[in-house]
């Protein structure tokens, strides 16, 4: 497709005709010839920059003049040529400036120096001419002036997101297809049924597939559920690669051998139903597709793979049911889609004159029933009610253009290309940049911004900061649906549809180029960004090398490791002008000195490489804004000088670097720009003061200040200018200090006050006896969570009013006593662990939802809270009162807000060891979840607890089952745990608790029996899961046999256990799916009659004697027969290497089911 258009320019000519007078210093001007050229370049700048709107706006047409293309063209390469050559110029100055500085003297101008000026003034003449030429061939082309020359617009503040939500049309297709999922009439002989879904380019495939795997029915019928974007490749490894990554939330090494991979999946999906969408599916390769398809065979029955395509020739290959053809959304449809973008939530026969719905229909008409060109159409005009323009866009050449050269096939590409051409220049470069990365590339916003900014692209506009234009650059983009919101389990991220890909390739070829094997793209002189996807990076590095030495981007998208050979350091002395350069995840272990070569490098990524050490030349890049260093595992320090890097925005390391390095470089204030610093250790060596943290006053995120006893005056800081700050830990050595360094930590915590703005604040290990005033004083008024820790001098707490407190944290408050004067009405988690002192907590929470209080051994009450959900309590050896009653709210006059409600009773979770002087629990609450351990007096159940709520029960470490045998009939309860009960010789029978499905029995000492009376344990008719463990006195099972449903069996660590039961106790279980045995040395035998025919998971471990009788090739092995049906044995089989890139496959079913909701009582 031909390229529709070249308008990258505009931003680089403003660009230089800003900085042009000031880059060429006096000292050059007086270069005889020089000043001249510069007056003149300044000149034709100023006349080309006037017209080039009107330049731009013209080769839109279709019948523009092929030669004002050549000349946009020509013009292009030209103000890319000035701009490196202005920029190297700068870097040049610079650099001599802070040698002069360094120096403190005057030096003599060197020969190499004089050489140099006359090289830079012959390089500017030869721009000059260059312009003179274009300017005087601007006047073949009778171009209009524009006032604002292309000036940079400003953008809408707010930030528009695609919504899944906002789908028209599609509702039918929808139910169809899950009806597909969920029927037992599409279930394949092979396990697995295949479901194309077949349609054109636009069409909305990958959106409906979104909405079919996202749908609860779905979710809820499938035990596994992944997602694969396969685009124009099918390549298993892949595939398989992403299918376990998706399912375990991993990322594993490309290093894999494909058979490990193979053995991975099997394990967790061999059996089991799934749903696999591989979307968005090109090649018809038949060879890969028959091994995935063979290893998904592997599944349970009813499994799915829904295909979307846009050829039926996929379908042919892959497909097990015809294909589902996507036909064109109705034009009505289209129309409601077309109306929510444009007009978002206006009512459109009120705020829409009858001429504006006339022609927005005639353009919805032209997009042809695709929902991807009506949602570039909305997006163009959203929010645009300039009659003019809508006219202009609906009588646009194109829409016929296209129509006569594909008479017979609708085109998506018309409305995208209208789309793009009126995008302003600045969005234009951004777009078009996008093509150097692959076909369905997830994209990181900020991390997209960061390349941005490296290729200057991004340009400050008003108050906000490059980082926040570019932000805004993206949304907008985003609002022109250019990026799409893809959203899979509630997780967000960018993608852009294909078809969008193929215009930003379209638009900016051959400047962009993206090369995969060797052999996606043909590079060319012209090419300034190039992405490579190649094992061997060497050749092709080369060819680059030798055809692009204008190249600004070289990046190298994660999918192998790759190695250089000796490319690197051919890229360092022969790419002068680069920009970005991405070298990640490569086999890279020493950077060469030569880097210093790469003057105006501004994004380097070295994450995830071998690298040790980095040179101490690195910093000479003064223009680096981003240095990437994250997975570097090797790395433990950072080069002395990194002060001098001035232009650093981004220092990306991850924490456990932290934990390797304890010191930083000095003069890290030097670094203005900087944004990141997670950790800066004060010392008092020269250039490690606190001081140095004064004018870094951009710094965003999280700043931990550590060793705060070595800080001379804490308040050259400056935190409370540092207005952009979310998160600050200052923190102080542990250990005793004498009473002068007391009053000088008081101090200096005084002297840290943060920014109003602050989110979040730890203090840890302050020695002082009170806290602050701006903590006291209600100045931190957007604090959302603070922390205190182990602050062990302190007998009082008041934080004041913090109105937007969420999470308050208390630690190691070893002398806090009393905690008074709390106006935190947002307030809902509480954390208080080890306050040995404290004797009350205060009431005015209201939202208070989470408590968890640890070692608080004076506190005697809990405070009064009527929302609380989730309460934990450990280790509180005096607390004795729930304070249960009636809350009543009182407005700031005291007069009371609503009716009084009564305190717990909204409490769902509540978990309680160790409080021996509880003596019952609360009468007012009826939890989902509760768990007692250790809380000897509490003897009954509050009736009012089993009316149908609760689900989970844990009881333990207790001497007698008096509370076990006082549960009564619910139809509620699903989990029952017993643990640690010494003195339970055998199980009781249980009253009628029809909705039990896991019972799990654990570290009973004294249990001998599993049934008191007859039927104890049988009468347990829901049962599912039963696990037995550490019972040491267990040694048999009840000759009654064990609840009939059950489909897991666990027996575990019950060293005298001799029999599994009588004869048919194994056999009738006919539901059992899973049969683990572990660690029961005196087990010989199954039961008489073996195990069920259909068991299909059997796993035996540490039972010597049985696993003598199950050996197949022993000739006493007479076990062999009742489990050689068995398909899927563990037979105390041989492991394989433990290897780093892989996770630790847990065998066992857990002890106790977790809760699924954000709060684990565990916690």
């Amino acid at each position: 497709m031909r390229d529709p258009v070249t308008t990258f320019v505009s931003p680089i000519v403003n660009k230089i005709i800003s900085t042009v007078g000031s880059l060429i210093q006096e000292e050059f001007l007086a270069i005889v010839g020089v000043k001249k050229e510069v007056e003149k370049l300044s000149s034709n700048l100023i006349t080309i920059g006037a017209v080039l709107k009107d330049a731009e706006q013209r080769q839109l047409d279709a019948d523009c003049d092929t030669s004002l293309r050549v000349w946009l063209a020509k013009l292009e390469d030209a103000a890319c040529d000035a701009e490196d050559i202005l920029d190297t110029f700068a870097t040049e100055t610079f650099l001599w400036k802070r040698k002069q500085q360094v120096r403190k003297i005057q030096t003599p101008i060197s020969v190499s120096k004089l050489i140099y000026k006359a090289s830079v003034a012959h390089k500017i003449k030869e721009i000059s001419a260059k312009f003179d030429v274009i300017a005087k061939e601007k006047s073949n082309f009778h171009l209009n002036v524009s006032i604002d020359g292309g000036s940079v617009q400003n953008l809408p503040e707010t930030t528009f997101f695609v919504d899944t939500k906002y789908v028209f049309g599609r509702d039918s297709d929808k139910e169809r297809l899950v009806d597909q999922m969920l029927s037992n009439e599409f279930d394949s002989e092979s396990n697995v049924s295949v479901i194309p879904i077949i349609g054109m380019g636009g069409l909305g495939k990958t959106t409906l597939a979104q909405l079919i795997f996202n749908d609860e029915r779905v979710k809820n019928h499938f035990e596994f559920r992944m997602w694969v974007c396969v685009t124009v490749e099918f390549n298993f490894r892949r595939i398989l690669k992403e299918m376990i990554e998706f399912h375990t939330k991993m990322e594993y090494s490309n290093n894999l051998p494909t058979s490990i991979l193979e053995s991975r999946f099997l394990e967790f999906l061999s059996g089991k139903n799934f749903l696999l969408v591989l979307d968005d599916v090109w090649s018809n390769n038949y060879q890969e597709w028959e091994r995935l398809e063979n290893l998904l065979k592997q599944g349970g029955k009813g499994s799915r793979v829904l295909v979307t395509s846009r050829t039926t020739r996929v379908s042919d290959i892959m497909g097990t049911q015809p294909p589902y053809r996507l036909e064109y959304l109705p034009e009505e449809e289209c129309w409601s889609l077309f109306k929510k973008i444009v007009f978002k939530d206006c009512n459109l026969l009120g705020g829409l004159q009858k001429e504006l719905e006339d022609i927005g229909r005639e353009i919805v008409g032209k997009c042809r029933g695709l929902p991807l060109a009506v949602k570039a159409m909305g997006g163009l005009l959203r929010g645009d009610v300039n009659v003019n323009k809508w006219k202009q866009i609906s009588r646009h050449s194109i829409w016929e253009l296209e129509e006569e050269q594909n008479p017979n096939r609708p085109e998506i590409l018309p409305a995208l290309k209208l789309s793009y051409y009126h995008l302003p220049s600045y969005l234009k470069q951004c777009y078009a940049y996008c093509s150097v990365f692959p076909k369905a590339y997830v994209f990181d916003r900020k991390e997209l911004v960061k390349l941005w900014m490296a290729e200057a692209f991004v340009q400050p506009s008003g108050q906000n900061s490059v980082e926040e234009t570019g932000i805004g650059y993206f949304d907008e983009l985003l609002m022109r649906s250019f990026f799409q919101i893809f959203s899979i389990d509630g997780k967000v991220r960018y993608v852009m549809h294909d078809l969008i890909h193929d215009l930003a390739v379209s638009v900016s070829t051959p400047r962009c180029c993206f090369v995969k094997d060797n052999n996606s793209c043909v590079i060319s002189e012209k090419s300034r960004h190039v992405s490579l996807l190649c094992q061997d990076l060497e050749n092709p590095t080369l060819q680059i090398i030798e055809k692009c030495n204008k190249l600004r981007t070289l990046l190298l998208p994660t999918e192998y490791l790759k190695s250089f050979g000796q490319a690197l350091n051919k890229i360092f002395h022969s790419l002068k002008y680069i920009r970005v350069l991405d070298l990640s995840s490569s086999l890279l272990s020493e950077l060469p000195s030569s880097i210093k070569e790469l003057k105006l490098l501004r994004y380097l990524d070295l994450s995830r490489t071998e690298i040790k050490m980095l040179p101490s030349s690195i910093c000479e890049l003064c223009n680096l804004q981003t240095l990437k260093l994250l997975g570097c595992l090797w790395l433990f320090e950072l080069p002395k000088d990194l002060g001098n890097m001035v232009n650093l925005h981004y220092l990306e390391l991850d924490e456990m670097f932290w934990f390797k390095c304890r010191t930083l470089p000095p003069r890290m204030g030097n670094l203005t720009s900087l944004q990141n610093l997670h950790a800066f250790p004060v010392s008092g060596t020269s250039g490690h003061g606190i001081g140095e943290l004064k004018n870094m006053a951009n710094l965003t995120g999280t700043l931990h200040i550590l060793n705060l006893e070595n800080a001379e005056n804490a308040a050259d800081a400056k935190l409370n200018e540092k207005e952009r700050l979310q998160k600050l830990m200052l923190e102080w050595s542990d250990g005793d200090l004498n009473q002068e360094d007391e009053v000088r930590a008081q101090r200096d915590l005084e002297d840290l006050q943060p920014h109003s703005n602050l989110k979040g604040l730890a203090v840890d290990h302050f020695k002082g006896s009170n806290f602050p005033t701006w903590m006291t004083n209600g100045l931190l008024q957007n604090l959302v969570t603070l922390t205190l820790s182990h602050c062990t001098k302190c007998t009082t707490l008041s934080v004041g009013r913090l109105p937007w407190l969420r999470q308050l944290y208390f630690k190691g408050m070893l002398e806090l006593e009393e905690w008074s004067d709390v106006q935190c009405p947002s307030l809902v988690r509480l954390h208080i662990s080890n306050c040995p002192k404290l004797r009350k907590v205060p009431n005015c929470m209201p939202n208070l939802s989470v408590l968890k209080i640890k070692k608080c051994d004076s506190l005697k009450a809990l405070p009064i809270v009527p929302s609380l959900m989730f309460l934990i309590l450990t280790d509180n050896l005096v607390l004795e009162d729930w304070q249960e009653g009636m809350w009543v709210a009182l407005d700031d006059q005291g007069n009371q807000i609503g009716q009084p409600r009564p305190t717990l009773i909204g409490l769902l979770e509540l978990k309680m060891v160790n409080c021996p002087n509880i003596q019952a629990l609360p009468q007012n609450f009826a939890p989902q979840k509760l768990e007692i351990s250790g809380c000897g007096l509490i003897t009954a159940f509050p009736v009012r607890m089993f009316a149908g709520r609760l689900q989970h029960l844990a009881l333990g470490t207790c001497s007698n089952g008096t509370l076990l045998r006082a549960i009564p009939s619910t139809n509620s309860l699903y989990s029952l745990v017993i643990s640690n009960i010494s003195n339970l010789a055998s199980f009781p029978k249980l009253p009628h608790l029809p909705g039990l499905k896991n019972l799990y029995i654990s570290d009973c000492e004294g249990l001998t029996s599993l049934s008191e009376e007859e039927g104890s344990l049988k009468s347990l008719s829901s049962l599912k899961l039963l696990s037995i463990r550490g019972c040491p006195k267990l040694e048999s099972f009840p000759d009654e046999g064990l609840p009939t449903e059950l489909e897991c069996l666990v027996i575990g660590s019950c060293p005298i256990l001799k029999s599994l039961g009588s004869k048919q106790t194994l056999k009738s279980l006919l539901s059992l799916k899973d049969l683990y045995l572990e660690d029961c040395p005196l087990i010989q035998s199954f039961p008489e009659d073996g195990l069920p025919s259909s068991l299909p998971h059997l796993e035996i471990h540490g039972c010597q004697l049985l696993i003598e009788q199950c050996q197949k090739e022993a000739a006493d092995g007479a076990e062999w027969p009742k489990i050689m049906h068995v398909t899927d044995r563990e037979i105390d089989s041989i492991k394989l290497p433990s290897t780093p890139d892989l996770p630790k496959k847990k065998k066992w079913p857990p002890l106790i089911g977790r809760s699924k909701g954000p709060e684990k009582m565990n916690g």
